[in-house]
């Protein structure tokens, strides 16, 4: 799906930047606010957003795929990736860790998406009710593309599935 819809920055998510302090998946540092429009600012960003950390989907497939594929979103010109969840800064902290991503460069951000607040403003279906199994609120799984804060390419899953929607080969196919 194309749109020509700018992401929301008007909810200020929260991270914690790895560092070599604090490489030991139970130590973090102090969450940061993420400025999203900064981020967007003058580059593409790739912004996706799971429905839980360390659930086996996000563990085993999505999030790794994006971290195996760091080098080719560098070389098509990509500055940041954001990973979002609505689980806190801590948690999202050490699920990067615990799938190996332990870089200073922070090239991949760990962000949350606090109660869906951001995701919510793309529409219902980045939504992901999961109250009947004890989970609460959760994000669907989406991708998107962002060029100087305005979204050129977005598609999501339905229930928490995982797809070529939004693997990271996908993306780095519309960047092209």
């Amino acid at each position: 799906m194309s749109s020509e819809k700018k992401f929301p920055t008007d909810v200020t998510p929260k991270y914690i930047p790895f560092d070599n302090e604090h490489s030991d998946i139970l130590k973090n540092g102090e969450p940061r606010p993420l400025d999203l429009a900064k981020e967007f600012k003058d580059s593409t960003v790739i912004v996706t957003a799971i429905p839980g950390s360390f659930t086996t989907v996000c563990s085993t497939k999505h999030i790794p795929a994006y971290i195996d594929h760091i080098k080719q979103f560098k070389e098509k010109g990509v500055k940041r990736i954001i990973v979002f969840a609505t689980n806190d800064p801590f948690v999202q902290a050490s699920f990067g860790k615990a799938l190996g991503y332990k870089d200073a460069e922070n090239f991949i951000i760990f962000a949350t998406d606090p109660e869906g607040k951001i995701s919510s403003q793309l529409g219902k279906d980045y939504l992901l009710d999961m109250s009947k199994a004890g989970m609460g609120l959760r994000l669907e799984r989406y991708a998107a593309i962002v060029v100087n804060g305005n979204i050129t390419y977005i598609g999501n899953e339905s229930e928490g599935n995982f797809s070529d929607i939004s693997s990271p080969e996908n993306l780095l196919e519309k960047l092209n």
